[in-house]
């Protein structure tokens, strides 16, 4: 799922965690902590495993101490705090407070180590000591709900044999243009988008076309170039396209098929797709230009007939020429004509 290859999701479990209050004045270093409620913590990683779209600057301090401790040059802890006290240093007044969370998880390969870093909404209260009635109250940090929506913000690293690969999964609650994150915590991971919106919306459009061509015998009329172009139209109008658009893109293209067998063929032919273009777990917004359905363009003769296309289709389907006598030809090149009916009045 995103990040994740399926022998990790298989194999997952935490290794080491441990939990810093971030967004305040002070600083206070915690320890590790003894890892507990396994199953939850591992469902809300792989919940922020969307596909890596950032990758590490050369100079990353964050790289540098994640292959510190993948390597054992520091302890987990030691490192841990490193990082929480910087991700302290860079964190904006104007955003959440929160408890920061890291993770260092194992899988089946030895060589391979994955951290997890998720600031997680948090409520604070403070608690009497119900030993010492007139002791002082000391904070406490509760109710991590199993809410997606409580994840400010998440990041997933990978290393192998000491080295962390420089592809970075991260996801910002704060940015509602995704997949970008905020200038902060961008400057704490040491990171560059390399993955712009309109080379996915070029993957997309790929995807598209060969998902309609396999399909072919099933689309409308068996037209691919009809078809493609409802779901370039279809993708352009959204405010993002994610997975579940892309499908639904696809589906509504053939024609929302009714046969249960053939829809369950074609979602997933669909996903499969997606998963192998990195897209499965991402949502953008899409570039005009390459997700969207073409102009049409309107010829009208002298005569009165009035002829309007896809202009995309100009240069193969519709051509104009010249006759000897300074007339103009208008050819149309069609696999099949599907409506010939007589209309009530002439176009205006």
């Amino acid at each position: 799922m995103g990040f994740f290859t399926d022998e990790e999701l298989g194999t997952l479990r935490i290794k080491n965690m441990i939990l810093h209050v971030v967004g305040g004045t002070t600083f206070t270093a915690a320890k590790v902590r003894k890892v507990e409620h396994e199953p939850f913590f591992v469902g809300k990683i792989v919940d922020t495993a969307v596909d890596a779209v950032f990758t590490f600057d050369a100079t990353s301090p964050s790289k540098a101490e994640l292959e510190a401790i993948a390597s054992g040059r520091v302890t987990f802890e030691r490192g841990a705090q490193a990082l929480a006290l910087s991700f302290n240093r860079q964190h904006v007044s104007g955003s959440s407070d929160g408890a920061l969370f890291m993770f260092e998880l194992t899988v089946r390969d030895p060589n391979t180590r994955i951290y997890s870093l998720i600031k997680y909404d948090y409520r604070e209260a403070l608690q009497q000591d119900p030993v010492k009635p007139d002791g002082l109250l000391r904070r406490i940090i509760n109710a991590f709900i199993d809410d997606n929506r409580a994840i400010q913000k998440a990041a997933l690293f990978r290393v192998v044999g000491g080295s962390a690969e420089d592809e970075v999964s991260a996801r910002d609650r704060t940015k509602r243009d995704k997949p970008d994150i905020s200038d902060y915590f961008r400057d704490f991971l040491g990171v560059t988008r390399e993955v712009s919106d309109e080379e996915l919306s070029k993957k997309v459009r790929g995807l598209l076309q060969d998902t309609l061509t396999k399909f072919v015998d099933h689309l409308p009329n068996k037209h691919i170039p009809t078809a493609f172009a409802e779901a370039r139209g279809m993708l352009g109008k959204c405010q993002k396209v994610d997975k579940k658009a892309i499908i639904e893109a696809v589906l509504h293209a053939a024609g929302d098929p009714t046969d249960s067998k053939l829809k369950q063929r074609i979602i997933h032919d669909t996903e499969q797709r997606i998963r192998k273009a990195k897209l499965d777990n991402l949502s953008f917004k899409p570039v005009p230009n390459i997700l969207r359905q073409p102009a049409y363009r309107r010829i009208k003769t002298t005569e009165g007939v009035t002829v309007t296309f896809p202009d995309n289709a100009a240069s193969n389907l519709v051509q104009v020429q010249t006759t000897a006598n300074g007339g103009q030809r208008i050819v149309i090149e069609t696999q099949r004509i599907t409506n010939d009916d007589l209309v009530g009045k002439r176009p205006g």
